[in-house]
C-alpha cells in the first residue's frame, strides 16, 4: 500500500513538473503609454527603430541571442488580475497578462507590450 502511495505521489510530481505556463512563444516588443501624446511619440520612435523579438520558453527568456534561465516561470493570480512571474533566486520579475497573447510591463506612463507572433 505504501509503495502505491509513493508511486502515485511520484507520478503526480512528474506530471506537475512537466506543466508549462502557457505563454511560450515568440513575442514582438512595442512601446506604449496611457498618455496619448507620449503614446504617439513612442509609436513614431519605435517605427523608426523597429520592433525586437523576445522568445519565452518553459524556463528561459531569449533576446538578441542571449538566453536568461529562470528557476521558475508561472502564472500568479492576484486581486482579479493575472501575472506572468519570472523567478531567479530570491528575485521576481512580474509582467501583467493582458490577454492570452499579450504581456505588459511598465508603470502606465511608459509601458512595454509583448505581443505573441508565434508559438514555440
Amino acid at each position: 500500500m505504501k509503495s502505491l502511495k509513493y508511486g502515485a505521489c511520484l507520478a503526480l510530481a512528474l506530471l506537475l513538473s512537466a506543466c508549462d505556463h502557457g505563454f511560450e512563444g515568440v513575442y514582438e516588443t512595442r512601446a506604449d503609454s496611457s498618455n496619448q501624446m507620449v503614446s504617439q511619440l513612442m509609436s513614431d520612435f519605435s517605427g523608426l527603430m523597429g520592433s525586437e523579438q523576445i522568445v519565452i520558453g518553459r524556463d528561459y527568456m531569449e533576446h538578441n541571442g542571449e538566453r536568461t534561465r529562470f528557476d521558475d516561470i508561472f502564472v500568479r493570480e492576484s486581486a482579479g488580475k493575472r501575472y506572468l512571474v519570472f523567478v531567479q533566486g530570491e528575485q521576481e520579475e512580474v509582467w501583467t497578462i493582458v490577454d492570452e497573447h499579450t504581456l505588459m510591463r511598465g508603470n502606465g506612463l511608459v509601458n512595454v507590450r509583448l505581443e505573441r507572433v508565434r508559438d514555440e
